[in-house]
């Protein structure tokens, strides 16, 4: 019996000497993770250790070489360079375990402090050299050896230019270069709350996802604009997965809009061609004035490299909206090459001038081709000129048809492409059309809490505001396409 006792107090002894142990690894584990700062200018120390010792701009690359896994780069508001050389190969790059966070003020000491609604303020640009797109970097960002765990969020991406002609490395992706091509190997970051913008390059203007020859190139792409790059093909996107490879990204909540490729896809390309796979999963995406000579918003192509097809090239798109893109030739939303497939549901979609083969794939359960009615779709960000505002053009206004018209299955994400709560049965599209609910208890317009979100509506709100409660307010401008709704027996009292 005491033998027994006595096995049985070592056993509790050596449990939780494990467990102390376990606990004391994991808070030394979590000890050496930090926060670097980065500033454009630097400050103090220049060594990255807070904002009164921030690194400067010049040294952003270095900051991420050295960070730790779990570390976090915070970059405050301002235009950093890829190199303040000439040489167009060099550009920013991401890492495994890196997460970088752009547009900070320069004061916030919680994440949650950052503070977005007022557009990106963290540009990172590949313009080096002479003025103009001539002799800029190759790309902006040119990525291998990735998995999610390396994210960048909150930055605004712009003027690279690989003009170079393409070869398998070379003319690919002036934005993002994800390369996984060769067997093994894989890229597929976490690309999101990020605007791309401005780029060119032969194949892949904004981004290029290349998992080539057996490799995969499959990143998550969230709350992103894609927008005003240019490409011989795939003006915004290009997914490369010929010869066995996979190139499938997940995108969500992205406004693919006005980007151009001078042959073909001027929203996306997807080749999966030689046995290879391009399936990408598309939600809540807005595929809007985009244009080339085929396939002015889309192409899905199976077609081989040497004649004949095979592989995968599925592109599904659900709770999304093609409107306004345009092709020279054929396929003004989308154009299918080898049997490649175009499945839609729960879409927008505007079929006009869209003839066999190049129809959509499946029942199309749930589609529309109705007008958006988008606040301002000549102007995608909006009268402001920034994307991701509260006037941008894409917004839905109060009497479009795509409200509440997407798939009710779908119950992910909770927010759209600027933060806006999703509830109930979503919207089409990146915009989840906006209503502010004046619900009390107090009487004061001006109190966020008096709000459902918990937040003013932004001045020259563009959307419907909805007064549920008595309410006071000093002036009233009301924007066009605006709506202002007082429930009955409620009062709105405006003062001089």
């Amino acid at each position: 019996m005491i033998l027994i006792f006595l096995y049985t107090l070592l056993e509790q002894f050596y449990s939780m000497k494990y467990i102390i142990f376990t606990l004391f690894n994991v808070i030394v584990s979590n000890a050496f993770c930090a926060i670097r700062y980065v500033t454009q200018s630097g400050a103090g120390a220049f060594n990255a250790t807070s904002w009164s010792n921030a690194a400067s701009g010049d040294n952003l690359q270095s900051v991420i070489n050295s960070a730790t896994t779990g570390d976090e780069i915070w970059v405050a508001a301002g235009t950093y360079f890829t190199t303040t050389g000439t040489n167009r190969a060099i550009s920013f790059s991401m890492r495994n375990g890196i997460v970088i966070l752009g547009s900070f003020a320069g004061t916030e000491t919680l994440l949650s402090q950052r503070n977005l609604a007022n557009g990106l303020s963290s540009i990172l640009s590949g313009e080096i050299g002479f003025a103009g797109i001539s002799d800029n970097s190759y790309h902006t960002i040119s990525n291998s050896g990735l998995n999610n765990t390396a994210i960048i969020d909150g930055f605004i991406i712009r003027d690279a230019n690989d003009d170079r002609a393409a070869t398998i490395t070379d003319g690919l992706g002036g934005g993002i270069y994800n390369n996984g091509s060769g067997a093994g190997n894989v890229c597929s970051p976490i690309i999101r709350n990020c605007v791309i913008i401005n780029n060119y390059a032969t194949f892949g203007g904004g981004i290029f996802n290349s998992g080539y020859n057996g490799g995969t190139a499959s990143p998550i792409i969230l709350n992103c604009v894609i927008a005003h790059n240019t490409a011989s093909g795939g003006g915004g996107i290009d997914n490369f997965g010929l010869l066995n490879g996979n190139a499938s990204p997940t995108i969500t909540n992205c406004v693919i809009y006005n980007n151009h490729a001078t042959f073909r896809a001027g929203g996306m390309y997807c080749w999966g061609g030689n046995n290879g796979n391009t399936n990408p999963i598309v939600i809540n995406t807005s595929f809007v004035n985009n244009s080339a000579v085929d396939g002015g918003g889309v192409v899905s192509d199976r077609l081989n490299s040497g004649g004949g097809s095979s592989g995968n090239s599925n592109p599904s798109f659900r709770n999304c909206i093609f409107w306004g893109n345009t092709a020279s030739g054929t396929g003004p939303q989308f154009f299918l090459l080898g049997g490649a497939t175009f499945a839609a549901t729960f879409t927008d979609i505007n079929l006009t001038g869209q003839t066999s083969p190049h129809i959509i794939s499946g029942s199309g359960t749930g589609n529309q081709n109705v007008d958006p009615l988008f606040s301002n779709i000549a102007m995608g960000a909006g009268d402001d000129g920034i994307w991701l505002t509260h006037d941008d053009g894409l917004n839905l206004m109060f009497n479009s048809f795509l409200i509440n018209a997407g798939d009710p299955t779908v119950t992910s994400p909770t927010t759209d492409i600027f933060g806006y709560p999703r509830t109930g049965i979503f919207d089409l599209g990146a915009y989840e059309c906006r209503r502010y609910i004046f619900i009390g208890p107090g009487n004061q317009w001006t109190i966020d809490t008096d709000w459902d979100i918990g937040s003013v509506p932004p001045s020259l709100y563009q959307g419907t505001i909805i007064i549920d409660a008595e309410c006071e307010k000093v002036g009233l401008e009301l924007p066009f396409n605006s709506q202002l709704i007082i429930n009955p027996g409620k009062v709105l009292t405006i003062k001089e």
